[in-house]
């Protein structure tokens, strides 16, 4: 990282000022970024170590045992600078520039959502399919990462299936440019098949499987999200239209002529949505078996077609 020069920070900003001092030890750097971040942040602690982490080089364990070393003056600039961009709302993540998603960590920037635990759901309901599918054929399938962001779906997904095609599909080049970076950190570069476009509308192969996380907050909510998302996460990620659904829909209709015979479609979803969407899906897709799997919070989250009609419930 970068020092920041003194005459670069703000010596008036009270809410660092009263902390901001040399000398101060790897705990005491702790502690007082985690009593200015308290107001905004849930978890300031926990953000307070990770900032100080950054800055320090060091891992957990030697957080701990450097605790009363000082900081130095590019790591005490360094610190100040970050936890000014957190109090004005800026999210960890983009932060750091990374976050973890199953185990795996993922470049991040604000061309693309941060991954969220809620979406692991996704990912593992995707496993526990392919190796049903598995049982009953060694054939590889084709999975299309629709909406890809970050590339955290379709990496992960790569990096467990590794006799299996990834296609991924994002409408921005930006985008796409960070999942590019994620699938080459994650080794799985030359598997996993960027591809521009709107929803499948790239995708001219048949696909086994059709895994998305897109946007589903009704656009009279994206207003009254929290400062976090609302200001920094990319719009084009947020807003999925009036009721949250319209580019699942979009997306449910160009599935009806790109799936496989036995395919299979996952949708991350707005817990309310599940008490309307399985029924359109059904109306799209006679005789599939729809089903909704809950989180770890037990809140509704993924929508699983399946055509195949071999879904467990």
């Amino acid at each position: 990282m970068t020092p920041v020069a003194v005459e670069d920070l703000d010596p008036n900003d009270k809410e660092t000022t009263r902390w901001f001092s040399p000398g101060l030890s790897v705990a005491e750097a702790v502690r007082a970024t985690a009593e200015t971040i308290q107001r905004i942040s849930n978890e300031a602690s926990l953000e307070a170590e990770l900032l100080v982490r950054r800055v320090t080089g060091l891992d957990r364990a030697g957080i701990f045992a450097r605790s009363k070393d000082a900081l130095t003056p590019a790591e005490y600039h360094d610190l100040r600078r970050l936890t000014l961009r957190r109090m004005r709302r800026e999210p960890l993540p983009y932060i750091l520039g990374e976050w973890e998603f199953r185990g795996l960590s993922f470049r991040v920037t604000p061309a693309v959502m941060i991954p969220r635990p809620e979406t692991e759901t996704l990912v593992e309901e995707a496993l526990a399919w392919r190796e049903r599918r598995h049982a009953e054929s060694d054939d590889a399938v084709t999975i299309v990462d629709v909406g890809t962001g970050s590339g955290c779906i379709a990496v992960s997904l790569a990096t467990m299936l590794p006799g299996d095609r990834v296609l991924a599909v994002d409408v921005s080049r930006d985008a796409l440019a960070v999942a590019a970076e994620n699938a080459a950190r994650h080794g799985v570069g030359g598997r996993v098949r960027l591809m521009e476009g709107d929803l499948l509308s790239a995708v001219t192969e048949p696909v086994d499987l059709i895994v998305a996380n897109l946007p589903y907050i009704p656009d009279a909510e994206v207003a009254s999200l929290q400062p976090e998302v609302q200001l920094f996460e990319p719009q084009v990620a947020l807003g999925g239209g009036p009721d949250g659904l319209s580019l699942i829909r979009r997306l449910l209709r160009q599935a009806q002529t790109s799936l496989s015979v036995r395919g299979v479609v996952m949708l991350e979803i707005n817990p309310p949505q599940s008490a309307r969407l399985p029924d359109e899906a059904r109306a799209l897709f006679p005789g599939a078996d729809v089903r909704v799997v809950r989180d770890l919070a037990g809140l509704d989250r993924v929508v699983v077609i399946d055509l195949a009609g071999r879904a467990s419930s």
